[in-house]
């Protein structure tokens, strides 16, 4: 997807978007392009979901601090 059909999209969702967001989200649609093809290709196993390649270990010990009185 080219940069100007991203903006189409961004202005068809009536997002209120500064340039700045609009650069990032055309730079960051290399990441998002690949994980739609997982969810919506015919391969829809458990494993395909975009959580699965998540790991919040690195937040468990902020969060257990941020618990503690």
């Amino acid at each position: 997807m080219t940069p100007v059909d991203i903006e189409v999209l961004i202005r068809r969702a009536r997002l209120r978007l500064s340039p700045e967001q609009t650069e990032q989200v055309i730079r960051g649609w290399r990441f998002i392009e690949p994980m739609l093809a997982r969810v919506r290709g015919d391969n829809r196993y458990r494993t395909s979901e975009p959580a699965h390649i998540f790991h919040a270990d690195a937040y468990l010990a902020q969060t257990t601090d941020m618990e503690k009185p």
